[in-house]
């Protein structure tokens, strides 16, 4: 009975996913990726590498963002073995459950990867882990798409399943030649499987089997489609991450965005060494105005050989005229640097691309235009809030993934801020802390320190007065002797009541308003008023003549 009825509840609340039946309204699908105006992988990765300006500014950015290098962290103090509650403090119990059963961060689980980050290669091309990273910020800057690949040494069981893996190597792969393996509505793993030993084996069912070695296939989450040939991965194999733009897929590339300002900077260089070199064009000609035109073509072969060994050599031509009589005549070719305003246009032009990515003209090697300790206080400011964002991106997404993948779950990888603290502002301000501390104690607030040394301000308990028993205490002549209430009233009825002297109690002070006087000021000044109105000022003998 108990059975039906549940079977019965189930029933009544069912699972049910509506879906559109038009699937574009999700604006996904992004199965490959498209470059607008034949915008190619490789054309892209050229200008970029063609920039000086571009390439200044990811190198730039690039070593302050790993400047400091990385460091092991601990996730927590304490952790609970009942609950798995995480404990940012030591305590000696759980918050939640109350269990005594604690445990720090175990350092082994950390030993394995942080040699293999640390004093080992990579991967076989004996790259550390800092120059795969940095490999990986490049493409950020360049294509919005980095992808870390992992090679995983795995552990099956009889049935085919995997048990456990180790990580062997760990490099980057070519943004152009890979691939995310999505459906139309841009979930991965869902349009082959391959097998995890023979992986150009690749089927389209995942109840499908291996064709070598009939084991079971995985789901395909991204492709490596360099050398003609496909290169299968599994979930958890490869990470793909992007800054500028992150979305379901790809990432959009900031050399599309900026890409006339880029070609037109390029276009700007090349002008530059044209003007140089050999291969340029004439500033100019001459025009001669001469019957005899046939001579002039005669002359102009052995100007081109001219030209072709001195670069800055002026052309002559010969124009027939009727009379044969005429004046030479300069015609200009193209406007010099200056007419051109070349050099206010490249600085705009950098400008905006510096912009995009956050550098500062300081951290460009231009102090031309610094105004000053501020200004350059500014810069920095800018530039390392565009530091702390790529930061982000790797403490947040891509060093959780890699600590995941170790196996390690009480410790997390960081990048420290490139600028460390000076000893002197810490200490500037923590006099400032303290100030302001003193300043809400005064207002009446209480004031206590947790263990890492922050401030904690609270509302003052109020206080209850303490009952008065037999009038005010004050009150009491004798109060502070061993005279009581009862033994006061007995002597004084005896008449036999020591003074305060005698006890040695000092005598008190009779304290009487004075009375304000009220005598009449000289005889013969009949003014009625007190004698402290009289005008001092004035002679009294003065005054009694005059009366």
């Amino acid at each position: 009975m108990t059975e039906k009825k549940r079977f019965s509840i189930t029933n009544f609340f069912k699972k049910q996913t509506p879906v559109p039946n038009d699937r574009m309204i999700y604006q996904m699908g992004i199965e490959e990726k498209y470059h607008p105006l034949a915008m190619t992988g490789p054309i892209i990765y050229h200008v970029a590498q063609s920039s000086v300006i571009l390439r200044t500014c990811i190198t730039q950015l690039k070593n302050e963002i790993f400047r400091r290098g990385y460091e092991w962290k601990p996730k927590f103090a304490m952790k609970c073995n009942d609950c798995k509650k995480e404990h940012k403090e030591i305590v000696e119990q759980c918050a939640d459950c109350g269990s005594t059963n604690l445990s720090r961060p175990n350092p082994v689980q950390k030993e394995y990867a942080s040699k293999f980050m640390g004093s080992e290669y990579a991967n076989s091309s004996e790259q550390m882990f800092i120059d795969v990273l940095k490999e990986l910020e490049d493409d950020l800057n360049i294509m919005d798409d980095a992808y870390l690949v992992l090679v995983k040494e795995y552990f099956i069981d009889g049935n085919g399943n995997i048990r456990a893996h180790r990580i062997k190597e760990m490099y980057r792969a070519d943004p152009v030649t890979m691939a995310i393996m999505a459906d139309e509505d841009g979930s991965k793993g869902n349009e082959s499987f391959t097998c995890i030993h023979h992986r150009n084996v690749v089927v389209n069912e995942p109840h499908e089997r291996c064709m070598e070695c009939g084991s079971k296939v995985v789901p395909v989450h991204y492709k490596n489609r360099a050398h003609g040939s496909d290169q299968n991965f599994i979930k958890g194999e490869v990470l793909h991450f992007s800054k500028y733009s992150p979305s379901r897929l790809y990432g959009t590339s900031p050399v599309i965005t900026m890409w006339n300002h880029l070609t037109t900077l390029i276009a700007m260089e090349n002008y530059i060494n044209q003007a140089y070199t050999k291969s340029r064009m004439p500033k100019g000609l001459l025009a001669v105005q001469t019957r005899n035109i046939e001579s002039m073509r005669t002359f102009w072969r052995g100007v081109k050989e001219k030209m072709e060994q001195d670069a800055h050599f002026i052309p002559v031509m010969g124009i027939e005229a009727e009379n044969g009589r005429g004046s030479v005549e300069w015609v200009k070719f193209m406007d010099s640097l200056k007419e051109m305003d070349y050099i206010s246009v490249k600085e705009d032009l950098r400008d905006r691309v510096a912009a995009f990515y956050g550098v500062s003209k300081i951290f460009m090697a231009d102090n031309s235009a610094s105004g000053g300790l501020n200004n350059e206080g500014m810069q920095i400011l800018v530039t390392n809030r565009a530091v702390e964002m790529a930061q982000n991106v790797w403490n947040k997404y891509v060093f959780p993934f890699v600590v995941k993948q170790f196996g390690i779950t009480d410790w997390d990888i960081v990048l420290p801020p490139s600028e460390e603290e000076d000893e002197i502002a810490v200490m500037r301000k923590r006099e400032i802390e303290v100030n302001i501390a003193g300043q809400i104690k005064n207002l009446g607030f209480e004031v206590d320190m947790d263990e890492e040394g922050k401030f904690i301000f609270s509302k003052p308990k109020p206080q209850e007065p303490p009952p008065s028993e037999g009038g005010d205490i004050s009150a009491d002549p004798y109060a502070g002797t061993d005279v009581d209430a009862s033994t006061a009233g007995q002597l004084r009825e005896e008449g036999s009541m020591p003074s305060r002297a005698e006890m040695g109690l000092p005598e008190e002070v009779k304290s009487e308003t004075p009375k304000p006087r009220m005598s009449v000021g000289p005889p013969n000044r009949a003014t009625g008023l007190p004698e402290e109105a009289a005008n001092n000022n004035v002679d009294r003998r003065t005054e009694r003549r005059v009366g």
